[in-house]
């Protein structure tokens, strides 16, 4: 009797096959690994701490619904005010974000600044760039609604980057959410790994980010698409909104001009534009830095002001525009 030739896999068809599938499996595994990568920053230790800015705080903890425990600072502020919660950006942390709370404290509000899961000293391990991040601003809210030194009826949010993303999906599910400033909003996860990677990877792998970008919805549980303020946009309806872009880089400001007019105009709210060289994201120092705090504090007196809400006759949309 003849001999067998052996496993199909050994031979022609069968071996280009199993070729193929180790390949294919490399290339998935080394896909996923520069996700985790962008998804998974360094924690940022940073030590400047509210009293060095001479900020009132009491340390606030709290823990978001699906349990990841939560680390932030509340800013004392004007008895009776509405709170503004400060969002830091992917990689960053609540100190990064303290310059800014001090010209906000100054203007009378009080403040909630915290880490984001798998930031600072909050719990969870890595980042899913804003989709689940919403949870923990939510949970910051719920947590003010806990005070009786505030106005817990409506609150404003400032973020940046991933806290922008956040803030936005949270406003979408809180109508209490009422005013956002919104810097480096992107529209959707895969936009901002798409940028993040073309920043840490060889240009000549930038051809294969059509293969990668597969991987960015099963790696996200299937959320990208649906939580996105790409298409959630129409439910920030009736809110005030300003959005801050700089025009460095000029795929960035595409992004935040596209956001913008996507945005419906509605009674009872407005939407704002600020354009600067640079914002946060890019890097903002003296003089800029000072007008770019003075646009916060003028955008959250004229649409989260002490004692009425937004809307009121009293009120005059800004349009802040610095090129």
């Amino acid at each position: 009797m003849a001999k067998s030739g052996g496993s199909s896999w050994g031979r022609g068809p069968g071996l280009l096959l199993l070729v193929l599938l180790v390949l294919l499996a490399g290339i998935v595994t080394g896909a996923f690994a520069l996700v985790y990568g962008v998804a998974h920053p360094p924690r940022d230790r940073s030590t400047l701490e509210p009293s060095d800015l001479l900020l009132q705080t009491e340390d606030a903890v709290f823990q978001a619904s699906d349990g990841t425990p939560l680390s932030g600072w509340f800013v004392k502020g004007g008895p009776g005010w509405p709170v503004i919660l400060l969002c830091h950006d992917l990689g960053g942390a609540r100190s990064s974000l303290l310059n800014s709370a001090a010209a906000l404290n100054r203007a009378g509000y009080p403040l909630l600044l915290f880490d984001f899961r798998g930031h600072g000293l909050s719990g969870g391990n890595g980042s899913s760039l804003g989709i689940s991040e919403r949870l923990d601003l939510l949970a910051g809210v719920e947590y003010l609604r806990t005070r009786h030194d505030i106005d817990a009826s409506r609150f404003g949010a400032w973020g940046i980057g991933m806290g922008a993303y956040a803030a936005t999906l949270a406003a979408a599910e809180e109508k209490a959410i009422v005013a956002l400033v919104l810097d480096s909003l992107y529209p959707d996860v895969g936009s901002e790994i798409d940028r993040r990677l073309k920043e840490t990877i060889p240009p000549a792998l930038h051809a294969a980010l059509p293969i990668i970008r597969l991987v960015y919805d099963p790696y996200f549980s299937f959320k990208t698409a649906k939580l996105s303020p790409a298409r959630l946009m129409p439910e920030l309806a009736g809110r005030n909104v300003l959005f801050i872009a700089s025009t460095e880089p000029p795929d960035r400001y595409n992004e935040a001009r596209s956001l913008y007019a996507t945005l419906p105009e509605a009674s009872g709210g407005d939407k704002n534009f600020l354009e600067l060289k640079a914002s946060v994201v890019t890097g903002l120092y003296a003089e800029d830095k000072k007008k770019y705090d003075q646009a916060i504090v003028q955008f959250f007196s004229t649409y989260l002001p002490r004692g009425s809400r937004p809307g009121s006759a009293s009120q005059k949309k800004i349009q802040v525009l610095e090129r």
